[in-house]
């Protein structure tokens, strides 16, 4: 008795949504990639049908609920290559929503570039009943495919450029995007070697400071290892220069003029001892 009661009230549930199957949308939350970078496409999928019934029973019988979900992206230009396999997201129930995350790899040309989000998945779409006394029940389900357009941005992306005067390296953003969460670790030469260098945020056409210790006057060649995040990604870049400093003189280059007065101090006296002897 109680087995045909539910499927008595999974039947009405079904009647009174039976128009309600899924309704997908596909939005873009971050698509712009750097150019020659590996970098991850940012979508928001979400199931915007609203007509479903819910019921207080032991089984729920929803036809808006998108199951089996798989997202597949395809470009449509060979300079943007998609690298994520087909993604299983599993099931989308009515009103929810899932950020996912595409990695692709962009080519040096800056542009735009179309990419379609495949979506396949199953819904319930009828229910079948038979016999008498003891009826046989059968769920219908039918296969969907949802094609959504969406455009990626590619673009210059920060790059980052070392440069010097004779108190600083100077960390300066060439490219067309803001490079967030920056930090230098100077690698060589030894005498200049420190980590942990913050830097926070360096917008385009900007440049951030970092002071040197005065040392003596030359050129010595300075590697930095320079960390950031570009949109979602973390990108790492080693970047070399040649600086000129100046500095305090050493205790070596005041031993010259110290010996200088030394000797002539002592030519001075032996000079006036051979006046006094005369």
């Amino acid at each position: 008795m109680m087995r045909l009661l539910i499927l008595i009230l999974a039947i009405l549930v079904l009647s009174l949504t039976a128009c309600a199957r899924p309704d997908l949308t596909v939005e873009s939350v971050s698509s712009e990639l750097d150019a020659g970078r590996m970098g991850s496409m940012v979508l928001s999928i979400r199931n915007a049908q609203t007509n479903a019934t819910e019921g207080n029973y032991p089984y729920t019988f929803n036809s808006s609920d998108a199951l089996s979900l798989v997202l597949r992206a395809v470009s449509h230009d060979d300079r943007l290559r998609i690298l994520s396999e087909s993604l299983h997201l599993g099931s989308l129930r009515s009103g929810s929503e899932i950020r996912v995350e595409v990695a692709a790899l962009a080519g040096e040309d800056v542009g735009i570039y179309p990419v379609d989000i495949v979506l396949s998945y199953m819904w319930l779409s009828g229910i079948e009943r038979s016999g008498g006394a003891s009826p046989e029940v059968y769920f219908l389900y039918e296969n969907s495919t949802d094609v959504f357009p969406v455009e990626v941005k590619v673009v210059t992306g920060p790059v980052l450029a070392l440069s010097s005067s004779e108190s600083s390296l100077e960390i300066r953003n060439l490219g067309d995007r803001t490079a967030k969460n920056v930090s230098v670790q100077i690698t060589a030469p030894l005498i200049l070697r420190r980590s942990g260098i913050e830097l926070g945020e360096i917008p385009p056409g900007k440049s951030k400071s970092i002071e040197i210790p005065e040392l003596e006057e030359e050129e010595l060649p300075v590697v930095c290892r320079v960390n950031y995040t570009s949109g979602f990604t973390e990108v790492s870049a080693e970047l070399a220069a040649v600086v000129r400093v100046r500095h305090h003189p050493g205790v070596s280059m005041l031993l010259v003029p110290a010996i200088a007065v030394a000797l002539y101090v002592v030519l001075r006296r032996d000079e006036l001892r051979r006046i006094i002897r005369r």
